[in-house]
């Protein structure tokens, strides 16, 4: 069932009420908010859905989104990404594209207007330099104050970032940051050296020793981790590590903390569910960057998220072309989609490491704060809701028609999922979802 209502009675659930989930007999959603029962007395809902003990909580924001619009529209299109975060529950996302690096106003407010029509809370993060990787700035004052086009564009700019390529010299890292001090936007970082990293496409460890693939080490990314904590220090600037990938990390994230510096961090789902072992399947679904460590190193990550190291648990949502993703692993196209599958994947995993508050905390709300984007929902607010409505015991599985447009670059395609989605309401739209 994939019609769009707009008001809906969801029957025997179990409600997110800001601290636990308590059963509700009856949960009214129209007008795009969590109706009273004053309020839903005279209400003209348009169905009733028996939830079954499905859990209905905040919807997701997604850190690390890229529809790599307008790479290629005729196989992922900006508005598929849009479809594909209405699946999987998300009302939000950070937008960072490769593909067209945000590095001038023309540019942002033509991202924007692919949001014309639309209420999904999309931030964008911008590009320190002209381009990824380049050897010139981008102009971060004028972007941060929206220059030329200051009545027509929302505050929609978060801060800047790396499209996850590695910075020319740490010289020109600390001009950008100085330059963009001004802006007092923080700095977004997939820390990886290129020269460590070079052609390496997977984890340095055993597994790789094993399959003859050129490997990335930990180093790769420690160095770079280190080199901007140092930084931001000095500098006083406000930095963020996407996707960090090792325990040695999380330990330079715990020192710089005690010393007053202001960096966030998260860890990306794939990480947390899959190691590199699974790099004897030889699927080039599971290429992903930064690569998938060993299996200590994702220990290490669910012990940053479980002491509070880890801020937040990103989706990196990056569509690969069929052509690109199905051919040998190392002459593949690293990415991965999420969006329609994040969170059935990884609850039961999750909420069996951390509390239910702890595991909304780190999919939802976290996320949106980092982001400077309204929350889902606040129990007594007048603000839109927006929620995702779980089934946490019944499995499903993965299939093609489960991603919108006509990529499935996942490797959780055809995998069974310890859980499955009944619907979400979205910008007050319910929409039950096609695996329920």
């Amino acid at each position: 069932m994939n019609k769009k209502i707009r008001s809906v009675v969801l029957k025997n659930v179990e409600f997110w009420n800001g601290k636990n989930f308590e059963p509700r007999k009856n949960l009214y959603l129209g007008n795009g908010k969590i109706l009273s029962e004053s309020e839903a007395s005279n209400y003209p809902f348009e169905t009733e859905i028996d939830a079954n003990g499905a859990l209905a909580m905040p919807a997701l924001f997604g850190l690390s989104i890229d529809f790599m619009a307008p790479q290629r529209d005729d196989v992922y299109t900006f508005n598929q990404g849009l479809e594909a975060m209405h699946r999987g529950g998300f009302y939000g996302g950070l937008y960072e594209s490769a593909a067209n690096p945000i590095d001038n106003n023309e540019k942002l407010f033509a991202a924007q207007q692919r949001l014309a029509g639309t209420d999904y809370q999309i931030k964008f993060l911008g590009s320190y330099s002209v381009g990824f990787g380049s050897n010139s700035l981008s102009e971060m004052l004028e972007l941060s104050e929206g220059a030329g086009f200051a009545n027509e564009m929302p505050e929609t700019l978060v801060g800047f970032g790396d499209g996850n390529v590695s910075f020319p010299s740490t010289r020109f890292l600390r001009l950008a940051m100085e330059y963009g001090k001004m802006t007092g936007k923080r700095f977004f970082f997939t820390p990886m050296d290129k020269s460590l990293r070079k052609s390496g496409c997977v984890h340095e460890g055993a597994f790789s020793d094993m399959l003859g693939m050129k490997g990335i080490p930990r180093v790769a990314e420690t160095i770079v981790a280190y080199t901007i904590l140092e930084l931001s220090r000095f500098l006083e600037v406000p930095v963020h590590f996407k996707q960090v990938t090792c325990g040695e990390t999380l330990d330079l994230v715990r020192e710089a903390r005690k010393k007053g510096i202001d960096v966030t961090c998260d860890v990306d789902l794939y990480h947390l569910l899959f190691d590199d072992s699974v790099l004897l399947e030889l699927n080039s679904a599971y290429h992903l960057l930064p690569p998938l460590r060993a299996k200590a190193d994702k220990e290490a990550l669910w012990a940053g998220i479980q002491d509070g190291t880890v801020d937040a648990i990103s989706v990196n949502h990056v569509p690969v072309l069929r052509q690109d993703a199905e051919v040998n692993f190392e002459d593949s196209i690293p990415g991965a989609i999420s969006l329609e599958v994040a969170l059935p994947a990884i609850w039961k995993e999750l909420t069996s490491r951390v509390s239910d508050a702890r595991a909304i905390e780190l999919l939802s709300y976290a996320p949106a704060r980092l982001s400077l984007a309204l929350p889902a929902y606040e129990i007594g607010s007048t603000l839109p809701a927006h929620l995702v409505l779980l089934r946490p015991d019944t499995p499903c599985v993965v299939s093609a028609n489960d991603f919108a447009g006509q990529v499935c670059n996942s490797p959780l395609l055809g995998k069974t999922l310890p859980s499955s989605l009944l619907g979400s309401y979205i910008n007050g739209t319910w929409r039950t979802l096609a695996n329920a």
